[in-house]
């Protein structure tokens, strides 16, 4: 099966040169959505959503199978689940617990082969080798036949998956035109430039890439007039002025500054030969049951939902993978960002606050400062910041966050920089701001990451055994992921081992499952006078559900300052708030975890129960 996604559908069997792509359209968005997500479970939620942009009918999950029916029909796909046959070489459609996965060797679908074309071009440009970056280029602009999905009718997934696909072929075509203009190619380009910039008054890139071409093609005055057209489309559609980047440009020219004929002469803040940096630390896990999250934050950070200065901040309970969804969103909108990624946690291994200066001159550093740069202190540490990121398109991801004063300094000014924040507490940096909050995953996401993450291991065997250790879990990924980890080194142990140990945890004096010392670092941010109430709260013969009226009863205080302690808490994704009582206020329960862990503070805290 091969199946090309960059132009119209087309879809092979084993005869490569008949194209059995279906008719249907609601198929076609099937397979395409499967094919996009190869490898990948997708929950019947999220096909009916795309298939009937979120109003399905009750009849959807029967025409669902339908669709999928034909799919493996049409292509003699294997489902291990129902004993079909399994075809050789990966190739599969198989139904899972919540949704299907196709499986489709990468090099088999257009798509696939081109993203890894484009990011060894960039990686070839970063490295000044500009022959075999064009060529590569070139390479993965020829994989294309038309716009992407252009026949497919497209739904909330694959509307996002089209402007990305965009992006990534402009990224490619970019890239091309800017390396044969380093190699000395600006006769080549120059009609490609003109149209572009034609089609594009405002945008800086085309404009920019027009005037060098045209000055080292000795038309100077013409490169002017390019400039001075540019400017007047910007302020008058934009209200703007010119960025500091195309104005060096302007003076270049009106200077005849000779360095404008060498190819690699190009006006930039950075140091020559500096590399974009890209501090983003791997993901240690696949990331499992943040589908839609994760989909909403790359969908900000790419520019998709059309927000100016994209600023993400993920948030939760500790143990829900805020850290892991930054860090897969992060790399997954990397190409977006091609002058850096960033990465700094504020918190250190001993969880004290990490200097902000500290983190900036990390910034500068691989940005290309100079030492001497690097001595100045905060204010103009983040002043350099700003102006070296305000014309450029910069990722800072920020994790660990607990106070908006160690945020301010950091982040960047440029309308082209994103922002990722993984925070402890709910914060307010922006009203365009998206907030993206974490809770426990789903029973059935607990038990299909513990599946996946040790498929061979023996307590996958016993489904009961299986469904016990995933519930004590309570639904935090960082709990299941720290089973996995133990399963992984005890190849031998079964469920109820297993089950044993996560209990034993609990009463023990260590933290094996991580979880607890997140709790116990969050009761720690609180302000002196809310610690020892919250502990009082957390006590044994207080009852699981609060209200301010308890809770003043409990601790000897007025109701208001209970509220107010009540509302201090769930800020810091301790307590939930739930509906409003008769009364108006709310009634607020402990996230799950915190309740056992923190009430027995002189045996040692316990995470979950049984």
């Amino acid at each position: 099966m091969r199946v090309n996604l960059l132009g119209p559908l087309q879809a092979y069997g084993d005869d490569h040169c008949v194209d059995l792509a279906p008719a249907a359209q609601k198929v076609r968005q099937t397979l395409a959505l499967l094919v996009l997500n190869s490898g990948r479970v997708v929950r019947f939620e999220q096909l009916m959503d795309e298939l009937w942009d979120g109003d399905p009918p009750a009849s959807a999950h029967t025409a669902l199978q339908t669709y999928v029916y034909q799919l493996r029909k049409r292509f003699s796909l294997g489902n291990p689940r129902s004993g079909g046959a399994v075809r050789p070489a990966g190739l599969l459609l198989g139904t899972v617990d919540g949704g299907y996965q196709l499986s489709v060797p990468a090099d088999h679908v257009d798509v696939f082969r081109c993203e890894p074309l484009v990011a060894r071009a960039r990686a070839e440009f970063r490295d000044g080798d500009f022959a075999r970056a064009r060529d590569t280029a070139a390479a993965a602009l020829r994989l294309w036949r038309d716009d992407a999905l252009v026949d497919v009718r497209k739904g909330p997934a694959l509307r996002v998956e089209a402007v990305r696909l965009k992006e990534l072929r402009t990224s490619a075509h970019h890239l091309r035109i800017e390396a044969d203009l380093n190699l000395g190619r600006h006769h080549e380009v120059l009609g490609e430039l003109t149209s572009m910039a034609g089609r594009e008054p405002t945008d800086e890139w085309a404009q920019r890439n027009l005037m060098t071409a045209l000055y080292r093609m000795d038309r100077r005055a013409e490169a002017l007039q390019v400039y001075q057209r540019a400017r007047t489309r910007i302020a008058t559609d934009l209200g703007l002025d010119p960025s500091p980047e195309l104005q060096a440009l302007h003076t270049a020219v009106l200077t005849s500054d000779e360095r404008l004929l060498r190819p690699t002469g190009r006006p930039t803040a950075m140091t020559a030969g500096t590399r974009a940096p890209c501090h983003l630390p791997a993901p240690r896990e696949r990331l499992t049951g943040r589908a839609d999250e994760l989909v909403r934050v790359t969908a900000v950070l790419t520019g998709r939902t059309g927000t100016d200065r994209p600023l993400v901040i993920v948030g939760g309970a500790p143990g829900t993978g805020k850290s892991e969804l930054c860090l897969h969103a992060a790399h997954q909108v990397s190409c977006h960002y091609p002058d850096g990624r960033l990465y700094a946690r504020l918190r250190d291994g001993v969880d004290r606050p990490v200097r902000p200066a500290e983190t900036l001159r990390s910034f500068l550093r691989g940005l290309g400062a100079r030492e001497e740069q690097l001595r100045l202190g905060t204010t103009d540490l983040s002043l350099l910041f700003r102006s070296w990121t305000a014309d450029r398109r910069v990722l800072v991801v920020l994790d660990d966050v607990c106070d908006l004063r160690e945020l301010t300094p950091l982040l960047p000014s440029g309308s082209g920089c994103g922002v990722l924040i993984g925070s402890r507490r709910r914060l307010f940096v922006s009203s365009s701001a998206v907030h993206v909050e974490l809770a426990g995953l789903p029973f059935e996401d607990c038990l299909h990451l513990l599946e996946s993450a040790v498929p061979s291991h023996r307590t996958t065997r016993g489904p009961a055994g299986l469904r016990r250790l995933a519930g004590l879990c309570q639904g935090l990924p960082g709990a299941l992921f720290a089973v996995a980890a133990q399963l992984r080194r005890r190849p031998h142990w079964t469920a109820r081992q297993a089950a044993a140990w996560v209990l034993a945890s609990g009463s023990a004096d260590s933290d094996p499952l991580g979880i607890r010392a997140g709790f116990d670092r969050t009761l720690a941010m609180l302000p002196a006078a809310s610690r020892g109430p919250a502990y009082t709260l957390l006590s044994p013969g207080i009852p699981d559900r609060l209200t301010p009226a308890l809770a003043a009863a409990s601790l000897g205080i007025g109701d208001q300052q209970a509220e107010d302690l009540l509302e201090e808490l769930s800020e810091s994704y301790l307590l939930r708030a739930r509906r409003p009582c008769a009364n108006g206020r709310f009634s607020y329960e402990w996230e799950p975890g915190i309740r056992r862990f923190a009430a027995r503070q002189s045996e040692g805290p316990v995470m979950c129960s049984a």
